[in-house]
């Protein structure tokens, strides 16, 4: 998805939708997240001067599309960027690699709306543009659909799952450094970003038959002088093996060490890392040794080890 040839090697993302979706408050934290530059485009209108003046009706500038499009182009050729901004058909279709477009609730949309202090034409042209789904049909019309998704956009949960999401999906894209699919060499590193939820946790304790209550009764976690309900550590963990896998299919594990450092609580973003650090041939495969981590609040290492696994299908570079 991401551009291999000319200046771009990080990916742009179009985060658009009806004011008051969120999307500002979406693209600072997806900004801390991933380390990609955030553009809010209404800003950087009135900083820049992008406008045609002031409309009083719907108390708002009159942006310039050309200009807008002409300040944005060389930073958007280099690529890392995350747009923010409730239109979305004047940009070059190129410049993007994912176009999400956030959806609020009307009632919900009503209140921030008027908490903000809009007029009633302005609120009621806002309303209705949600209501028909305007800014997720723009989209669909002037992206490949492939390259649109619509989330939820309700609560300040649903803006940390939105960003756990996005922050996987950039990972993912960055895999290991060698462009080629099934190609590893020591220094590669993997990772993969995953919120996990107080329905994860309830599923691995039935799998698991682990019944301590610290993982699922807050009273009983804070009496042993936990926060709140823990996270399996096996379960955060299991980041590890479905990494490689992922990558590698048909990978066996060999052997996997674990240092749990510090807790994981449910509701935690956690970015399992391995990387590779030694290559050897083991008849017709390759035994790999991979450092393991897990960070959560983007440094603390959570989980550190080191795994063993028998790859198939793989190339040395």
């Amino acid at each position: 998805m991401v551009q291999e040839s000319g200046k771009r090697k990080r990916p742009n993302i179009l985060v658009t939708g009806t004011p008051g979706t969120g999307k500002t408050t979406m693209s600072t934290s997806l900004e801390e997240a991933t380390q990609l530059h955030h553009i809010n485009v209404g800003e950087l209108v009135k900083e820049k001067n992008l406008h045609d003046g002031w409309d009083n009706e719907l108390d708002c500038y009159v942006l310039n599309e050309d200009l807008v499009c002409d300040e944005l182009e060389d930073v958007m050729e280099e690529g890392g960027n995350i747009v923010d901004h409730h239109g979305c058909d004047f940009f070059p279709e190129r410049w993007f690699d994912l176009v999400v477009v956030l959806q609020t609730d009307n009632t919900i949309l009503y209140d921030r709306l008027s908490s903000r202090g809009y007029n009633d034409s302005k609120l009621s042209n806002n309303i209705e543009c949600e209501i028909f789904q305007v800014l997720l049909e723009e989209a669909k019309e002037s992206y490949p659909e492939d390259r649109v998704v619509a989330m939820k956009s309700d609560t300040i949960e649903d803006i940390s799952r939105n960003v756990a999401t996005l922050t996987e999906w950039y990972l993912s894209l960055r895999c290991f450094s060698s462009a080629t699919p099934h190609v590893l060499k020591p220094g590669d590193v993997l990772r993969k970003a995953r919120l996990f939820t107080e329905e994860d946790v309830l599923q691995f304790s039935k799998v698991s038959h682990d019944s301590n209550p610290v993982h699922t009764d807050s009273a009983a976690a804070q009496n042993v002088g936990f926060e709140g309900p823990l996270v399996h550590g096996m379960l955060v963990a299991s980041l590890f093996p479905h990494i490689i896998s992922s990558h590698f299919p048909g990978a066996v594990y060999v052997s996997q060490s674990l240092n749990f450092k510090f807790p994981v609580y449910i509701g935690d973003e956690v970015i399992g890392e391995v990387q590779a650090t030694k290559l050897r041939v083991n008849k017709d495969r390759y035994l790999a040794k991979f450092k393991t981590r897990c960070f959560k609040n983007g440094e603390l290492i959570v989980i550190e080890g080191e795994a063993v696994a028998l790859i198939p299908t793989l190339n040395v570079e």
